[in-house]
């Protein structure tokens, strides 16, 4: 009886490429499958690995075969998968991940977290993906980025199910990004009642696989993994909730553009939307007089600096909150999202963030560059400029009352000395207010109980009294108020930040959705604005209903600074930076310019985003970049 050989060479050991789920480590190592996962392991499964003495999770990113003649002659042992622990994203979106990373100066980790199932699902076998090289793809040609301007009262879900056409006409799957989870509440049930199957990112993981028509969520939906995608479609892309402000920083509104491929769309829609959104996408709007009569009528109030305890607190903001409340006010009352409906005024007074505006103690004008008309700010001390202390070097209280030794434009980097840009005084002053003294003062002066709101409050409907004070949290707690004010609008106006007036007209648009158009008959004004200039564009826009007279103007100005789009900036900081700057030699590059901006950060400019994101991934590789933080969010 002849004995059978056995050819070694034919034989093979399947090996998969494993993303270790680390920030701080991020390498893909390679491991052998065993034969009880063959048939269930693929692309994007999440799986548990030895890592030295210790284990390890990770994503599977790539799939392969060895012969065994091979694999014994590797310089490593290939390792077993210990665990297979369930499924993940598909093959595009993991390609697109490494792509974000690259574009917001991440790991594609950080991505990948936010493209997972948050409770674990069956792995799905099979796929292809080379990662190595899978994000080369999103910095080609992509699809067509379009921008709806649409009113705030204008309803998203009406719009979007009248874009998409009926669910039996519906090709491919629609992705919607939407700024909050009430938002996303309130839409899917009303794509459920019209009929499109429905799959809500990530609790729906599976559903939006397997072709659901409508696939929705917050700003993680943007890394839904789909089968056929069609369109993604950002809801108030204006809203700063689609902004990731922890490290990397990264917008929905940005990826979803870098998503979308040959024969897909990338639609934004917004009130106000940016030069940034505008830039390379086809515009589309509604007519002129249906845009006008979607934004509220607007009553704007002169801050002057009047005496008085606290001159925000004006004859004209304490008329406008007794003629709103003339009628008497009904109980507010909580919809199914969790929102509040409210029937009374909402004084909008944000406590938190960094802005300090500079006053004329002479003209009353707020100091602003002559280059650019970005409010000026005090300039950093020297060796804080220069990165050679650090602000905790410096008691707080002692920076917060720094004279004003000279100003810099935060925009164009112009410097000044310290004097009115406007009647050359030098009698300079500082405004801040703090909310609980400016609550308690407003409730005196208007004979009514004023109630505080932040994001920690837990809102009850009885708490609430005729007028409520609170920050910018109103916006994702209230559904409808009686009426809005905006007691210091300067605080958002003037803030020392690229792109300033896009975001005061978009915090307009935010308060604008809360109360009646203009189309409603009321008997009083509903959005009252408090600022010292009442000349500018950004109050004529939202006068007007017309977000073109400020965008217009910000991009001719931005493409004359040669500022984002029509340049790159990217911000460095953190405790290292300066450390990083001087060690990587980035300055040194061509066409690449180090401007230090202030307590040991810095911002790097460039001719192109592209070629300025690839030198910074150059010299990371050469030199790390622990304790050092990049933004190179452009919106």
């Amino acid at each position: 009886m002849a004995m059978a050989v056995h050819d070694e060479s034919s034989a093979t050991v399947s090996v998969a490429q494993v993303l270790i789920d680390s920030v701080g480590l991020s390498k893909v190592f390679s491991y052998s499958i065993p034969d009880r996962f063959l048939a269930r392991i693929g692309i994007g499964s999440y799986v548990s690995v030895p890592l030295g003495s210790s284990r390890a999770r990770g994503w599977v990113v790539g799939l392969s075969e060895l012969s065994v003649r091979d694999a014994e002659g590797l310089e490593f042992k290939l390792s077993p998968i210990s665990r297979l622990l369930g499924g993940g994203p598909n093959a595009d979106v993991i390609a697109l991940c490494k792509w974000a990373g690259w574009r917001f100066i991440g790991s594609p980790v950080n991505f990948l977290t936010h493209a997972s199932p948050k409770k674990r699902i069956a792995s799905r076998p099979g796929g292809l993906l080379e990662f190595q090289d899978c994000d080369r793809s999103f910095r080609q040609i992509r699809g067509e980025s379009q921008v709806v301007r649409i009113p705030p009262s204008h309803s998203r879900a009406d719009w979007i199910i009248g874009h998409i056409g009926s669910p039996s006409s519906v090709a491919g799957q629609v992705i919607v990004v939407c700024a909050t989870q009430s938002a996303v509440k309130h839409l899917a049930a009303r794509f459920a009642r019209a009929g499109y199957t429905v799959a809500v990112f990530p609790d729906e993981f599976e559903q939006a696989l397997d072709g659901a028509q409508v696939v929705i969520g917050a700003r993680n939906a943007v890394f839904a993994s789909v089968s056929n995608l069609s369109e993604v479609i950002v809801v108030d892309a204006d809203d700063p909730s689609h902004t990731e402000t922890s490290s990397p920083s990264w917008s929905s509104y940005v990826v979803a553009r870098g998503r979308v491929g040959q024969g897909q769309v990338a639609l934004l829609l917004s009130s106000v939307p940016s030069v940034d959104m505008s830039h390379g996408a086809r515009t589309k709007s509604l007519s002129r007089s249906e845009e006008r009569s979607g934004w509220p009528k607007v009553l704007v109030g002169e801050i002057t600096e009047v005496s008085g305890l606290n001159f925000l607190i004006s004859s004209g903001l304490i008329s406008q909150i007794r003629s709103v409340l003339v009628s008497a006010v009904t109980p507010a009352k909580l919809t199914d999202e969790g929102l509040v409906d409210y029937d009374g005024v909402i004084v909008l007074y944000n406590r938190l963030g960094g802005a300090r505006t500079l006053i004329c103690s002479k003209c009353e004008k707020v100091v602003s560059c002559v280059k650019c008309s970005s409010t000026l700010m005090q300039m950093v001390p020297r060796h804080l400029r220069e990165g050679v202390g650090h602000s905790g070097d410096m008691n707080r209280t002692a920076r917060e009352h720094l004279s004003i030794v000279g100003l810099a434009c935060p925009r164009c980097k112009e410097e000044y000395p310290a004097i009115c840009t406007n009647c050359m005084s030098t009698s300079l002053k500082v405004v801040t207010f703090g909310i609980e003294r400016f609550r308690t003062l407003l409730q005196a002066a208007v004979g009514k109980r004023v109630s505080e709101v932040d994001a920690s409050t837990e809102i009850r409907s009885e708490s609430l009294g005729p007028i409520t004070i609170g920050t910018e949290a109103v916006f994702s707690r209230f559904r409808s108020a009686r009426g809005v004010v905006i007691a210091d609008f300067d605080h958002y106006l003037f803030a020392p930040a690229l792109g300033a007036s896009e975001t005061a007209l978009a915090l307009l648009a935010r308060a604008s959705r809360l109360v009646p158009p203009r189309t409603v008959a009321s008997g009083f004004v509903p959005l009252y604005i408090q600022t010292r200039d009442v000349q500018n564009p950004v109050i004529k826009a939202a006068l007007e209903g017309d977000p073109r007279q400020v965008t217009n103007g910000e991009a001719e100005l931005r493409q004359r600074l040669s500022l984002p789009p029509f340049g790159a900036i990217v911000r460095v900081f953190g405790p290292k930076a300066p450390l990083w700057i001087r060690r990587s030699e980035i300055g040194l590059a061509q066409d690449v310019e180090v401007l230090p901006s202030g307590d040991g950060a810095f911002n790097l400019r460039g001719s192109s985003i592209e070629q300025l994101l690839d030198l910074i991934a150059e010299k990371r590789l050469a030199q790390p970049s622990a304790g050092v933080r990049f933004s190179a969010d452009s919106s």
